[in-house]
């Protein structure tokens, strides 16, 4: 079967002739991909050249946000019937005694189309039952969405977990915190999205014109825009200004350490972009040290997802589809086949926010 891989010393994406899979053994669900996000982090590992293979392999498929179909089922499965639908798990442990697994360092951990193990940019594989989670039929049309957005469900819940700790229970339940997303991507959109479901107070922060798509699209989501980073506190002690949480989205040295600056005391930033190939530029480290350390800032770097993550995502996407399910609808921007899908993991296009390709049942 022809499947979408990145290539060791090509950035160019490539179709590849990979084994279909066997039957699926005791433990096992077999899967059919129906749909596929492209994400920036499929653009990232083509960029750097260097994906990270699975043993005894020279490509890596590719996709990690996936909507799939169950086509068949292992004698031992529990609670998974051919036809249901489900979204699976990127990370999952080498050993079986990890507890924490989007916690676990590297040399502990395999990522479904990121690191080491094979993605579902194509149309069949095997799974395990424990990495599956149903979809409800009501979020099926944007289900797709789930694994970005359990991105920053990670994000947050990481957030709670550090303030609620230092600060007490009711910590940003009332007032809530005030937010700045930096970013007009899919994460960045997904960070709009948690916010929207919390009730949370929300800037956008983009390079877009006011009379942009994406910029009206945020409004709609109950968010500020701007292009200028607005100031931080004067102080330490300043809190009635700046954003108690930044979601940093870009990945970008630049805005990352601009929006900053913009930390209100006892502040917290989530990194949520990277990239694999930073720009030198005039970095002033110096600031974001002395104003992280006079303002008690924390700075958390978050990458893939707990289960508990995906559920939440899960349930805000629900709340977003009885809501406001145009939203949402407007978030898909691309939809293509996998025959058209190759520039995409090369290029974006203008305005455009999440690629989603769509595998007929047939496609091989």
């Amino acid at each position: 079967m022809r499947a979408i891989a990145a290539i060791p010393a090509s950035s160019t994406p490539e179709f590849v002739e990979h084994p279909e899979p066997a039957a699926p053994r005791h433990d096992e669900v077999l899967c059919r991909t129906l749909e596929l996000g492209v994400c920036g982090t499929d653009r990232e590992i083509l960029a750097s050249r260097q994906p990270v293979v699975p043993k005894n392999c020279n490509y890596l498929i590719l996709g990690h946000e996936c909507l799939a179909r169950v086509e068949d089922v292992g004698s031992e499965v529990d609670g998974f019937s051919p036809g249901d639908l489900v979204v699976p798990l990127v990370r999952r442990p080498i050993t079986e005694s990890a507890i924490r697994v989007d916690m676990l360092g590297l040399g502990n951990f395999t990522e479904r189309g990121i690191f080491e193990e094979h993605g579902f940019a194509r149309p069949l594989w095997l799974d395990r039952a424990r990495y599956l989670l149903p979809v409800p039929p009501e979020i099926v049309p944007y289900a797709i969405l789930t694994e970005p957005l359990s991105i920053v469900e990670k994000g947050i819940n990481e957030s709670l977990v550090v303030q609620r700790a230092r600060l007490g229970e009711q910590t940003w339940h009332n007032p809530a915190p005030r937010v700045l997303v930096t970013g007009m991507g899919p994460i960045g959109f997904s960070g709009l999205l948690a916010s929207y479901c919390r009730n949370w107070p929300v800037t956008l922060y983009g390079r877009d014109t006011e009379a942009s798509a994406r910029v009206n699209l945020a409004r709609e989501l109950g968010a500020t825009y701007t292009t200028t980073l607005p100031p931080g506190a004067a102080t330490e002690n300043d809190a009635a200004c700046g954003f108690d949480l930044i979601l940093e989205c870009t990945g970008n040295e630049y805005v990352m350490l601009n929006a900053a600056a913009s930390l209100a005391p006892r502040g917290i930033m989530v990194w949520l972009g990277s990239s694999r190939q930073p720009c030198p530029n005039e970095s002033n480290l110096t600031g974001l040290l002395r104003n992280g350390l006079l303002r008690n800032n924390i700075f958390i770097g978050s990458v893939n997802s707990a289960p508990r993550d995906f559920h939440d995502a899960l349930s805000d996407l629900a709340q977003l589809s009885a809501d406001n399910p145009l939203v949402l609808k407007q978030l898909l921007t691309d939809r293509v086949s996998p025959a058209e899908a190759l520039w995409y993991y090369e290029n974006r296009r203008p305005q455009g926010i999440k690629t989603v390709v769509q595998y007929d049942t047939q496609d091989r």
